[in-house]
């Protein structure tokens, strides 16, 4: 049985231990859902991480694909190659969440986009003639721009296999 001493001492702070228990709950409470926020925010950036690769693979992919056509392609017989610029579209909108990717992703893809710029700068100075959308090679520039085509695609493959290494892209 309880004695009566007790029961006086637990009416006399009956206010302080309710206060003392309420205060662990609440402290309790703040820091479950604190850890919620966080498992919740590590999810949205897994995810956000995920769809960065997906679609930066996806780009580089087919910006690879079409510099393998051109490099399969036979010597043109006329006097000029008309080639088409490439316009980065989803890259260059994901430029401030490659942050999101890891550091040798990053590293890899930048290298990537370097030198998709690159070749475009490159093909700019061996064209006679350059519009928004395409340049115009004089034919003695065919071997200069096999070798711009095959790095290039060389880089961006080496990119995709890195954002594929991490299994999400």
């Amino acid at each position: 049985m309880i004695s009566p001493e007790f029961l006086e001492v637990l009416e006399q702070f009956q206010t302080t231990i309710v206060g003392i228990v309420g205060f662990v709950g609440v402290i309790w409470t703040l820091r479950a859902n604190s850890k919620n926020a966080r498992e919740e925010h590590r999810r949205q950036i897994r995810s956000r991480r995920a769809a960065l690769r997906r679609v930066l693979a996806a780009e580089l992919r087919n910006y690879a694909r079409a510099l393998k056509k051109n490099l399969e392609a036979q010597r043109p017989n006329d006097e000029f190659l008309s080639v088409g610029r490439i316009h980065r579209l989803f890259s260059d909108q994901l430029a401030a969440d490659l942050g999101l990717l890891d550091l040798d992703e990053i590293d890899v893809v930048v290298n990537a986009l370097i030198s998709l710029d690159g070749m475009d700068h490159f093909l700019e100075n061996i064209s006679s003639q350059t519009s928004d959308t395409r340049f115009l090679l004089p034919s003695e520039a065919w071997d200069q721009f096999q070798i711009v085509n095959s790095t290039t695609a060389d880089a961006l493959n080496y990119a995709v296999q890195a954002l594929e290494f991490s299994g999400e892209a």
